[in-house]
């Protein structure tokens, strides 16, 4: 039966209009999640729906009409996705591209598409011959009804780059989209009730919406469910962090990511012990029901959340090692298949068929078969008409995807490769890459492995390039052991040990197989420079001086970060952000504190030259590849970090094996999350206002000046003191008015109980007392972590966690009490806050505290006291952190002098 002649039109069924009444429907439900520093921001539906209208009034007002081409360029969100659909909602053309794409791949996309209107947000440079439209400022007006849907109209220009060649166009029209999504709403339609009775369901997605399986995932089939989708950075870290905060139920991704939270959770697990009892858990409950599997691998839903439970991957082929590795960890695991031609979706696995490899059947609305080679034809509805400029397809309505796959006896499609990437050898013989990375991703090391073919005599020799795990049995072992499960035209004649990070990759996540081979061969004529070393060493040392605020000459690479530099837990902050934006890198917290200037260039110099695998979306600085081919590879190689054994302390000696005691290396940061609970946060209310507000206003006699500065802008707020004594977090918070007063959380040192913190080991008896201290500091005063050595980031997020639940927060950035008199410098982290808390930070003058309560006294004397608050600051999310430092610090200094 041939279902293209059988189903129901599709576009009569969604079009636009019902598309938008359906987003109404669901009201005031969240819509998008979206992160901005370390804050989590949301829109409703009904918000999305007002914003759709809002941004199509603005573009019809920049001359978007009818058939208008309008580029849309920045960052995954709920704008982009809103100026997506007001171009529909006008009739216009949608031009997508990727926030990182080159001012002259954007020019050249514009000039092909005859494109005047850019959706661009302000940091991007400004485009000739475009008007821009900043994404996300839309301007209130009355927008014109929306056109009436036409399945032929054009929809979207999708452009691709590839490695080499000029930009291509890819037609979709409103009916390509409508008819591949038209089989998933149809059975979710029939299921919609039992979907909408989990009420909120929240999904991550790391996809850039440049790129059709993005679109799919985090926009149009979302939106039609009532999914909440909440963008997120694609960094394992940040991947976990999210879907423990938002009670993710999965996260939409490429296999990249997926494989890169698969070490982040058995580097965790290691580092707890605890990685050879879940690799045994794994084995003995592999066969067990989906269902029943979560409850025996806590360590890992502990990380993701308990709610988490799918992974939905597209863009590049699911190693199969990868899906096993979830699957057999509790979770569900959906592959994709699909191309921007096909708008975008092919095929789907069924998660509950558990065959590793396989993307599942094709949908219904199209037609797939197996050509010469075994390409994969397609042909349907949803198949572009062609591409921008140079007409149709061609080939009996058939698709060349260009991709070889097979097709099993139920009707279950596997991907083996790419036709061009086939490797043809001086024999004569075709083999297909795929084969020979799976027989490479099963041996024992391999940390990931791209086979490619490199000129030899008479043809291309196999050739693979490896990524190995810090321990391995070596390469010639490796490409041994992978050979002898290969057939003798299969098997590898060379290799390549990558050492520059990551292989290159499209934003999707495949590798780029043209630019890794030019990469190869250049490697082959290039030469070192031996200059290299000592520039980059003189780098990290300008780069510790500025954040230092020193002179580079007093930074040597002895130099010890807080014993010799003075280096403090907000400036550890600040060097830890700066060194990630230069070098890609993450340092280890756990270690930084008591790391050596030699140890960062020790990272920096292997970032640059490789070993050092860095987040998916991190800079890449190294102009080329550094790579080490045959015999002459090292025999420790591109898995190891220097960054994470800095963390080990195994980079050398014994003394640096001791920087890192066993309990910094285990835990999180003991967070007071307890203490936000209603019936503690009430019973703190009671006693705040009943005993410490009349203690205090006894003791201290405030007066209070400024407080109608806070009138202007709504909060919450970062408030920002200089720091005298003890009592100072009680003054300022009587002095607040009762609604603020009552939801203001201090930051607190973490030096007085290092043991608790587990910045370093101690006796049962010490992390009781300090537990039960700490405990009373968090009830009285809700107050949060603020480490000196470990863990800032943690510090950080919760910070931002707090700032969304509505809680003011309170830093005093000098780190210590200073006399009456005399002043400290502001820490640099202090920036780095302000700018990734996206709030106003009010900076606030204390004095005669350290009258009341001074140093080493344990119970106050009568006294007066004096408050100052000034202005709101409102930073710039681009801010420099060591300027904003210095702007906050003057602020303060400056309520100092009387009022006149």
């Amino acid at each position: 039966m041939n279902l293209l002649e059988t189903e129901p039109s599709p576009p009569s069924v969604h079009d636009l209009t019902e598309r938008l009444r359906r987003l109404e429907s669901f009201g005031g439900r969240n819509a998008f999640f979206w992160r901005e520093g370390v804050r989590w921001r949301r829109r409703s539906y009904a918000e999305l729906r007002r914003r759709i209208e809002t941004c199509a009034a603005t573009l019809a007002a920049a001359g978007a009409g009818e058939g208008t081409p309008v580029l849309i360029q920045g960052p995954a969100g709920p704008d982009w996705i809103e100026a997506l659909l007001a171009i529909f909602f006008l009739g216009a053309v949608a031009v997508p591209l990727d926030e990182v794409s080159g001012e002259g791949f954007v020019a050249e996309v514009a000039a092909r598409s005859g494109a005047r209107i850019a959706v661009t947000p302000r940091h991007l440079p400004s485009l000739a011959g475009c008007r821009r439209v900043e994404l996300g400022a839309w301007e209130d007006g009355a927008a014109p009804a929306p056109v009436s849907w036409d399945a032929a109209r054009t929809a979207e220009i999708v452009f691709t780059s590839g490695t080499t060649g000029e930009p291509k166009g890819v037609v979709l029209t409103h009916g390509n989209l409508a008819a591949d999504f038209f089989p998933i709403e149809r059975a979710f339609l029939k299921r919609e009730n039992l979907v909408q009775a989990f009420g909120e369901l929240r999904f991550l997605s790391t996809l850039p919406l440049s790129h059709m399986f993005g679109q799919a995932m985090s926009a149009f089939l979302p939106l039609f469910m009532g999914l909440t989708v909440a963008f997120v950075p694609p960094r394992p870290r940040d991947v976990m962090e999210a879907a423990r905060r938002l009670r993710a139920w999965g996260l939409f991704t490429v296999p990249r990511l997926m494989d890169l939270l698969g070490a982040e959770a058995r580097l965790l697990l290691r580092e707890s012990g605890g990685l050879e009892e879940f690799q045994r858990r794994q084995e003995r409950f592999e066969s067990w029901p989906f269902y029943l599997q979560p409850l025996f691998f806590g360590p890992v839903r502990r990380m993701l959340g308990w709610r988490f439970r799918l992974f939905v991957s597209g863009g590049a082929p699911l190693p199969p090692e990868v899906q096993r590795f979830w699957e057999r960890s509790g979770y569900l695991v959906v592959q994709g298949y699909g191309l921007t031609e096909t708008a975008p979706i092919v095929s789907i696995s069924n998660p509950f068929d558990r065959r590793a490899g396989s993307v599942g059947r094709p949908l219904g609305i199209q037609e797939v078969k197996l050509g010469e080679g075994g390409e994969i034809l397609v042909r349907g509805p949803n198949v572009t008409r062609g591409y921008f400029g140079t007409g149709g397809d061609g080939g009996e309505g058939w698709f060349h995807t260009g991709d070889v796959g097979e097709i099993d006896e139920r009707g279950r499609l596997t991907i083996r490769g790419r036709v061009k990437d086939v490797i043809v050898t001086a024999e004569g013989e075709n083999v297909h890459p795929g084969d020979v990375e799976s027989a490479l991703a099963k041996v024992e090391g391999v940390r990931e492995a791209s086979v490619l073919g490199l000129p030899g005599p008479g043809g291309d020799r196999v050739h693979a390039v490896l990524l190995l795990e810090a321990v391995t049995p070596g390469p010639e072992e490796i490409v041994r052991r992978a050979n002898a499960a290969l057939e003798p035209r299969q098997r590898i004649k060379d290799y390549t040990i990558w050492t520059d990070g990551d292989l290159p990759r499209t934003a999707t996540g495949k590798v780029r197989k043209m630019l890794l081979r030019e990469r190869l061969l250049a490697a082959r004529e290039s030469s070192p420079d031996a200059a290299a070393p000592r520039r980059m060493e003189e780098a990290v040392r300008r780069l510790v001086a500025r954040v230092a605020r020193i002179e580079p000459a007093r930074v040597s690479s002895a130099s010890r970060l807080t014993e010799d530099l003075g280096f403090a837990s907000l400036d550890l902050v600040e060097l830890g952000v700066a060194f990630e934006e230069e070098y890609g890198v993450p340092l280890p917290e756990e270690s930084l504190a008591r790391a050596r200037v030699r140890d960062l260039e020790r990272v920096a110099a292997e970032a640059l030259t490789g070993g050092v695998q860095r987040p998916a979306s991190g800079p890449l600085r190294a102009a080329e590849a550094a790579v080490v081919t045959g015999p002459e590879a090292p025999k420790t190689t591109a898995g190891r970090n220097p960054a994470v054994d800095l963390l080990r302390g195994s980079a050398g000696t014994e003394a640096e094996e001791r920087l890192v005691p066993a309990a910094m290396r285990r835990g999180e940061l003991p967070l007071g999350r307890w203490a936000r609970l209603s019936p503690i946060r009430w019973l703190r209310r009671g006693v705040e206002e009943c005993l410490m507000r009349p203690f205090v206003l006894l003791y201290t006699r405030p007066t209070i000046e400024g407080l109608h500065n806070l009138d202007a802008t709504p909060g919450p707020y970062l408030f920002v003191a200089d720091h005298h004594s003890f009592m100072d977090t009680g003054v300022l918070k009587v002095a607040l008015p009762r609604p603020l007063r009552g939801r203001i959380a201090p930051a607190m040192t973490t030096r007085y109980h290092r043991v608790h913190f587990r910045e370093m080991p101690g006796r049962v008896s010490v992390r009781i007392k300090e537990a039960f201290q700490v405990g009373l500091v968090e009830f009285f005063f809700n107050a949060w972590p603020l480490p000196e050595t470990v863990r800032f980031r943690s510090s950080l997020s919760y910070a931002g966690e707090l700032a969304d639940a509505g809680w003011s927060l309170l830093i005093f950035p000098e780190g210590r009490h200073v006399p009456e008199g005399s002043e400290a410098k502001f820490r640099g982290g202090i920036g780095i806050f302000a700018r990734e808390l996206r709030m106003p930070v009010v900076p606030v003058h204390l004095e005669g505290t350290s009258h009341v309560l001074p140093e080493r006294v344990y119970w106050p004397r009568f006294g007066k006291t004096r408050i100052v608050i000034g202005r709101p600051v409102v930073i710039d999310a681009r801010a420099d952190p060591a300027e904003t430092t210095r702007r906050l610090e003057t602020a303060v200094r400056e309520l100092k002098k009387p009022a006149t």
